[in-house]
């Protein structure tokens, strides 16, 4: 059952500007992380983009009440602007009306801008390493009252090259603070931050099944290398999504996809991490406001970003693991918005799905004269069962089978509609593939649902 947001315990001011925000149940991560962070332990908590952090942690820190007003007792550090951009947001429209400033600081905005707000009091700073640091040197932004301090997809930060930096940034904070590490993965850079820089912290982490929302549908398309961007076409062209956000694992990938896409007539760009800050910024204030409906992005490039119009991501190529695969679906299904995740499988990825497959529930899709059609996936246990229940004695009625298994999923690339199909009806029998005649589907702008016809006679 879910939790309600009044359950936390939270000041009045926090839980109605949360309500404003059509915020009434807490998510998994909150649930999780903010009773915890309220008594000031120190945590490691390993949390994939989208679950809901900024406030898992971001209402702690609010609800504290600050005891002076000349420097800031909280400090959140994000690796890039924009995750930080989206940070203080968050933080503005969560705090409603109690008094609680909040400066932003990173190198977009002015040094004196920045000075003055500082010096005006701030309770909650959040910034970038680099800004930070550089305000530090200069004893504009000073450390010496901080009770709290964040480290947000702390993972990315210290990839980027700021260990030393970050270690001696925290040689300058009280010791006494509380410390909090939210990270994707907690690979070995990460636990020796914990281990150094830490108080005893407690560890927090939620299944898969508990971080990705309710509202996400995982969808298979099973596909050929040379087949993808004619099926991601006519996938779009049926679904006819508001937004999509199509991720692939190389830059190469990424413009390669891109041009494709363009090619055929569809309004695509591309985000990678080669692009300059002010075509990134252009980029994605276009995408935003809804003006471009197609991005087509790396993993790294889309790290951290708030989107909320995204009712699609498409895995152009299949992430490797779990933490890459719920990284991306993310960025859908935000704020219990419904969202879909689409992954287009070839045959050299198999491998990958069937791990995928242990933990999600996918459900297989084509695209027939127009209209998704959509059937259901077996794992390779349940078709492993099906097969060791078949009779072995000649003269024993066969049970029903559910297609053609060719690969993880039991069904073919084209989702078995080819000369399995002809040979039943071949032999007269009323019999057909599983989702050749019952499946349906809704097709975007249409405002009606269509039923799939019956698999042509051969």
């Amino acid at each position: 059952m879910p939790t309600r947001i009044e359950s936390l315990k939270l000041r009045p001011e926090l839980v109605a500007a949360c309500r404003k925000q059509g915020f009434r149940d807490a998510m998994a991560i909150q649930e999780l992380v903010v009773p915890v962070a309220m008594l000031g332990l120190d945590l490691v908590v390993e949390a994939k983009t989208g679950s809901g952090k900024t406030l898992a942690y971001g209402l702690p820190l609010l609800h504290a009440e600050p005891r002076q007003s000349a420097l800031p007792e909280a400090l959140v550090i994000a690796p890039t602007r924009e995750l930080a951009e989206q940070i203080h947001a968050a933080l503005v429209r969560t705090r409603g009306a109690l008094e609680r400033r909040i400066v932003l600081l990173t190198g977009r905005g002015g040094m004196d801008r920045q000075k003055a707000e500082l010096e005006a009091g701030a309770a909650i700073a959040v910034g970038t390493m680099g800004r930070i640091e550089e305000l530090v040197e200069r004893d504009i932004l000073r450390l010496g009252k901080l009770r709290a301090l964040v480290l947000d997809e702390v993972d990315e930060l210290l990839r980027g090259g700021f260990s030393r930096n970050l270690a001696a940034l925290l040689e300058r904070m009280p010791a006494d603070r509380q410390t909090m590490l939210f990270s994707a993965t907690v690979p070995h850079e990460v636990e020796q931050v914990a281990e150094k820089f830490m108080r005893k912290p407690r560890r927090l982490r939620l299944s898969a099944a508990r971080e990705l929302p309710a509202e996400l549908s995982h969808r298979v398309l099973r596909t050929h290398v040379d087949a993808r961007v004619a099926d991601l076409r006519a996938f779009l062209e049926a679904e006819r999504p508001y937004q999509t956000l199509v991720f692939c694992g190389t830059r190469h990938e990424v413009e390669g996809l891109q041009q494709a896409l363009a090619d055929l007539g569809l309004e695509a760009e591309r985000l990678h991490g080669e692009l300059s800050p002010l075509k990134r910024r252009q980029l994605m204030e276009r995408f935003r406001s809804g003006e471009l409906p197609i991005l087509v992005a790396s993993d790294l490039a889309a790290r951290g970003l708030d989107l909320p119009g995204v009712d699609l991501v498409v895995n152009y190529s299949l992430p490797d693991g779990m933490p890459a695969y719920l990284h991306r679906a993310g960025r859908t299904g935000r704020a219990g918005r419904p969202g879909t995740v689409l992954s287009l499988l070839i045959e050299q990825q198999h491998g990958r799905f069937a791990k995928l497959q242990q933990a999600l529930p996918f459900e297989g899709v084509e695209v027939r004269r127009g209209r998704v059609v959509t059937r259901s996936l077996k794992t390779r246990e349940q078709r492993d069962l099906e097969f060791r229940r078949l009779p072995s004695r000649p003269g024993e009625e066969q049970p029903e089978r559910s297609g053609p298994a060719a690969g993880p999923g039991g069904a073919g690339p084209r989702g078995g509609s080819g000369r399995g199909d002809k040979r039943a009806d071949k032999r007269g029998g009323s019999q057909r593939p599983r989702g050749a005649a019952s499946s349906r589907t809704t097709r975007k702008g249409s405002g009606r649902k269509a039923t799939s016809r019956r698999t042509r006679r051969g």
